[in-house]
């Protein structure tokens, strides 16, 4: 028999709150929340699934009842592009898969997340979002729709020498329904820095984030995508959605790097191919900071990649890789301007 499947929602605005615990049950927005600055852009799958019954015997020579299509799978996707990723806002999306531990009585607070990649529970904290296709919500004639449940299973970071740091993530959801509401933007914006890409430095060390690092000078640019190994749960409950989420994928990812293909390119990733390296990427604009240390294996090079300005390239390419000292393979530390997920 053949299914029929919704299309997609484009949205150019997004107001998220944490749903505080009680994953599954949306906030209220009435008091405002965060509004995810940045252009943030995104694309929502509704992912509803009808069954029409095309291959019923009626009698008739179309077989498909107009009133008689069926529901058998509700899973909303929803995947977000903030090319103008803010410190802040980083912090959110690594915290909504990680749980961190957040210090400090004011501002800058510290947050530290080393992802468990043992039996322990990473407490993930669910979203409800508000995405709205036009600026200014349905006050400005807008739709606004309202997503509950929402965690990531991918972020991506990638930071260049000609522009701006930029965040990708791929989150599933349990439900998509219309929305009315509009927060006041008074209530709902809050500023934060962005991050300059040429504020970025690389480090090599000799231990996953306690090690002695060595700055390594010539990096062009850098991409990192982790796993977050959460999915959904979705069993025979009487419900078409899903019913909760699980921590039984792996924890998992791959960095990218260009460089600049010199002498300190060879011995530095050349020679480590197949190898151990810790890697310490960290941005910083004297008050805020984000340090993503990672302990990778070097997978794949190619010494001559390509050039810029005449300078030639080389790519390289880890693999997020258990530290069999640390029992981690990543550590995120980030200095910003939020005392908690909000």
């Amino acid at each position: 028999m053949a299914n029929i499947s919704s299309g997609n929602i484009l949205f150019g605005g997004l107001l998220g709150k944490s749903e505080g615990g009680t994953a599954g049950t949306s906030p209220s927005f009435a008091t405002g929340g965060r509004r995810f600055l940045g252009d943030v852009t995104g694309l929502i799958t509704l992912g509803k699934t009808y069954e029409i019954g095309d291959t019923r015997s009626l009698g008739y020579r179309n077989s498909i009842v107009a009133t008689n299509a069926t529901l058998t799978a509700n899973d909303p996707e929803l995947s977000l592009s903030f090319p103008e990723v803010s410190v802040d806002d980083a912090a959110i999306l690594f915290g909504m898969a990680f749980s961190p531990t957040i210090s400090g009585t004011a501002a800058p607070y510290t947050w530290t997340t080393t992802p468990s990649l043992g039996s322990a529970s990473n407490s993930p904290t669910s979203y409800s979002f508000i995405a709205q296709d036009a600026f200014g919500g349905t006050a400005g004639g807008g739709n606004g729709y309202l997503l509950n449940y929402v965690l990531p299973t991918e972020l991506s970071i990638t930071g260049s020498n000609d522009g701006l740091t930029s965040m990708t993530a791929s989150c599933f959801a349990q439900n998509v329904t219309e929305s009315t509401t509009n927060p006041a933007a008074a209530t709902a914006v809050v500023t934060s820095k962005r991050m300059a890409g040429r504020l970025w430095t690389v480090a090599v060390g000799t231990a996953l984030a306690t090690g002695s690092f060595t700055d390594y000078s010539y990096p062009m640019d850098f991409g990192l995508t982790i796993q977050t190994g959460i999915n959904p749960v979705r069993v025979l409950n009487g419900s078409t959605s899903l019913t909760g989420h699980a921590e039984s994928g792996q924890i998992g990812g791959e960095l990218t790097m260009t460089v600049l293909s010199n002498a300190a390119a060879s011995s530095t990733w050349y020679q480590s191919l197949g190898s151990q390296k810790f890697v310490r990427l960290t941005w910083s604009d004297g008050t805020y900071s984000l340090t993503i240390n990672t302990s990778i294996i070097v997978t794949d090079i190619t010494p001559l990649s390509g050039e810029d300005s005449g300078l030639t390239q080389m790519a390289v390419t880890g693999r997020l890789a258990l530290d069999p000292v640390s029992l981690s393979a990543i550590k995120i530390t980030a200095v910003n301007a939020l005392a908690a997920l909000p």
